[in-house]
């Protein structure tokens, strides 16, 4: 009001502003007729015509007892027995009959009809809607001629629509005949027709649909696909609750060519810290020995067959539990069978089971592990620990000295069948490890951090191995009940400094107010014994491979750019909330930028930036005082000259560039100071936006000795999120720009496109394998998920 005086005082005349000012004056002191409250609603006072336990609301109410009729008009509502019944006008005859007319609203539990007349009997909880709509469960959605209510948790419809679609059109639905709802169970309909907007694409006689926001018992709809060697595969699932923490899913494959095939997948639940999963297949492979399985013959069916077990589960005593287990008959079933790329192209089958547990500066891990590798020609070799116990220490201090400590330490069963480095090998040995180091950080000056160091490793086998070339120039091994002790005595002494910064003020900069700079080169120097008799142990792990160069100094330098980013804090929790840790998850830490003068009451002052670094440039080399670490045939005349050999590494680069998590970019690369060429380069970056996300890698390997080529991989992933993230386009592949003979430039590639609603999603994806150890495979796979109803079409060819 005062700022329409205002205005007015500054741009009309005297009289005219006086006739306006008493224009705003009625229109603050008047009510609009739209905005006056209606009539309060009148409630019915007697109760002879109206049965027990029934309220009835109205803004006109006519009683006649003689007749034992109430009429109702005007915003009626009838309330009775936890259902509501709404229309504009309603009847209620003989403390029995309701009818009700325009605007009809029928509403129980979470479902509600509304339509243009009721007709409906009390006693019998049962009545009639014309011209329906309706929602069943909240989800399901329906309009029919006629729906009828019986019960509590009874409807039928005639000549009806459903679908979980809310469009006006909608994507997808169901036209019927007749159908029976049992509420939270099953709908049974009659003469289906699956429409596509208006469009219909299916008929079926009869369907039995599930209405329950629960899982249901039930067929899924068939997998229909196309396969090269094994022909057409029809596949058909069963889903089978076993009651609220654990579901059975049965699957039957039959390939044309290959045969009968069945499977399934078990998923439990046992708590809210932990979850299992059971998946299995097995195939009696009519084509296995004529495809080149090994172990299969040729005029025979072969049984092939995977299996995986997956569990993760918290204990309260601080233990945690992951079970990684992976079966499978051979290696080629992944490519007959599987469409993963990172199934199709491993050569490593794994089986892990870990019970972990960490305190406050040590940790303990009890697995057993069996690990399976596949090398050329068919070669396998098995390697398992039955179990494997680690006890590690991260450094700390002890007590008031300046020394620190951290330690690893290990006891394992280990078990080795197959060939390893080109021998036979069947060992069964015990290995016992402990390697403890002593460290004692120093900071004379602020600009200067020095670290000596010392280590000792201490490792028993039970047995030692001998290799050696038999008379037929092939090499073998022999493994003797013999026990070897390695014992390695390690010393070395780190200095990082004089460290050098600058600060730099950037006020108007939007990204960062203040960057620092910091210049720090490096040099270690350490020393480590030698195990001469290392062709005696067996090699197993990174234990084994663990073994001393004599003396060494490694230096470098480093450059590191900060920035001060807005501290990051997570939204606070409501007084007495408790975090919710999802199986697979540990208890979060403490919220980052917490301030414990928070928790005191100290008032807190605007939000302080944090440094981050952004940027780090570093590089480094090595030099040996025991051996040549650069060893070459540069002119390729066959032999090693004095030139061709030198003490020092090849000269390394590091580099990443981290400015936010949208961005990020990391560079390595070696240069050859024997070839004095750069030898590899490798990059890796990724830029994720709304709209758009891009990850490329690029991999450069000159081939420096006579003889070898260049090898240059370049990877690519790209997406796109379009009509806010409804529709996602991907694209993955892979491009060989120096390839060998057999093998393509373009090895593998993907296209996938998703068109997600709140009704369905539809899924197309076109792949290209060409690997030269893997046949050639092209498929098309397409995919339709409708809510409600899950998978309902899945098919490849």
């Amino acid at each position: 009001m005062l700022h329409c005086r205002r205005r007015l005082l500054r741009n009309t005349p005297l009289v005219p502003l006086l006739t306006l000012l008493a224009m705003c004056g009625a229109l603050a002191t008047s009510t609009p007729a739209w905005s006056r409250p209606a009539a309060a609603p009148v409630r019915a006072e007697s109760r002879k015509a109206l049965p027990g336990g029934i309220e009835l609301v109205a803004d006109r109410i006519e009683e006649n007892t003689q007749e034992g009729r109430v009429i109702l008009e005007g915003s009626v509502t009838l309330t009775w027995q936890g259902a509501r019944i709404q229309a504009d006008r309603l009847t209620v005859t003989a403390r029995r009959w309701v009818e009700a007319e325009g605007h009809v609203l029928l509403v129980w539990l979470d479902n509600r009809i509304a339509g243009t007349r009721l007709t409906y009997d009390l006693e019998e909880d049962r009545g009639t809607i014309e011209n329906a709509i309706g929602q069943v469960q909240s989800e399901f959605v329906f309009w029919a001629k006629r729906a009828e209510k019986i019960g509590a948790d009874k409807v039928h419809l005639e000549s009806a629509t459903v679908t979980t679609c809310t469009q006006p059109v909608p994507y997808w639905s169901f036209s019927v005949s007749s159908a029976n709802i049992r509420v939270d169970r099953y709908a049974h309909m009659l003469n289906v027709r699956l429409k596509t907007g208006n469009f219909p694409v299916l008929y079926l006689p009869y369907l039995i649909w599930p209405v329950k926001q629960d899982r249901a018992f039930g067929l899924l709809l068939p997998e229909i696909r196309t396969t090269r060697l094994r022909g057409r595969v029809i596949s058909q699932e069963l889903f089978i609750p076993i009651g609220r923490s654990a579901d059975l899913t049965l699957l039957g494959r039959f390939y044309t060519e290959a045969g009968f095939g069945a499977g399934g997948t078990l998923r439990v639940i046992p708590n809210a810290q932990g979850r299992a999963e059971l998946t299995g297949f097995y195939i009696r492979d009519e084509l296995a020995g004529s495809t080149g399985v090994p172990d299969c013959p040729l005029d025979k069916p072969c049984g092939r067959y995977r299996a995986t077990y997956r569990q993760t589960q918290n204990f309260r005593n601080g233990f945690r539990m992951v079970a990684d287990i992976n079966l499978v008959s051979d290696f080629s079933y992944f490519n007959d069978f599987e469409r993963e790329l990172n199934l199709v192209s491993s050569p490593t089958i794994l089986a892990r089971l870990e019970f972990s547990r960490n305190g406050r500066w040590t940790s303990l891990n009890v697995r057993e592990m069996r690990r399976e590798q596949l090398f050329s020609g068919g070669v396998a070799l098995v390697q398992q620990t039955f179990p494997e116990i680690e006890w590690r220490g991260r450094s700390r201090r002890l007590g008031k000295t300046p020394l620190y400590l951290s330690f690893e330490s290990s006891a394992a069963s280990i078990q080795q069948r197959g060939r390893q480095q080109n021998a036979p090998i069947d060992a069964d040995y015990l290995r016992g490890d402990f390697f403890p180091e002593l460290s004692a950080p120093i900071s004379p000056v602020p600009w200067l951090d020095i670290t000596p160091r010392v280590s000792s490793r201490i490792t028993h086998y039970t047995q030692q191995q001998r290799l050696f070339t038999d008379p037929d120039n092939r090499q073998q091994r022999e493994v003797l009940d013999r026990g070897v002790t390695r014992t390695l005595f390690g010393a070395g002494l780190e200095i990082v400094g004089p460290k050098f910064f600058r600060i730099y003020d950037t006020p108007n900069s939007r990204f960062s107010k203040r960057y620092k700079h910091t210049f720090e080169p490096n040099l270690s120097y350490g020393f480590l014994e030698t195990f001469e008799r290392l062709e005696d142990l067996l090699i197993f792990d990174e234990v084994d491979r663990f073994n001393g160069s004599g003396a060494s100094m490694a230096y470098g330098i480093r450059s590191r750019l900060f920035a001060k980013r807005p501290r990051s804090t997570a939204p606070s929790r409501g007084a007495g909330a408790t975090p919710i840790i999802l199986p697979g998850e540990s208890p979060a830490p403490a919220e980052p930028g917490s301030d414990p003068d928070a928790a005191a009451g100290t008032p807190k002052g605007p939000a302080e930036g944090e440094p981050v670094e952004i940027a780090t440039l570093e590089l480094r080399q090595s030099r040996s005082f025991e051996r040549d670490l650069s060893i070459a045939d540069v002119d390729g005349d066959g032999m090693i000259q004095d030139d061709e050999s030198t003490p020092y590494s090849p000269i390394q680069l590091f580099g990443r560039f981290n400015p936010s998590h949208a961005l990020s970019l990391d560079v390595r690369s070696t240069y050859d100071i024997l070839f004095d060429r750069v030898s590899d380069v490798a990059v890796s970056g990724m830029l994720r936006k709304q709209l758009a996300r891009v990850r490329v890698s690029l991999v450069h390997r000159e081939g420096l000795l006579a003889g070898t080529r260049d090898d240059t991989q370049v990877r690519l992933g790209t997406g796109l999120s379009l009509f806010r993230n409804k529709l996602q386009v991907n694209l993955e592949g892979s491009y060989d720009a120096n390839p060998a003979e057999g093998q393509a430039r373009i090895p593998d590639r993907r296209w996938r496109v998703t068109y997600a609603t709140q009704c369905c999603t539809f899924l197309v994806e076109k792949l290209n394998r060409n690997f030269s150890a893997l046949e050639p495979r092209r498929d098309i796979y397409f995919r339709i998920d409708l809510r409600g109803v899950g998978k309902l079409l899945d098919t490849s060819f």
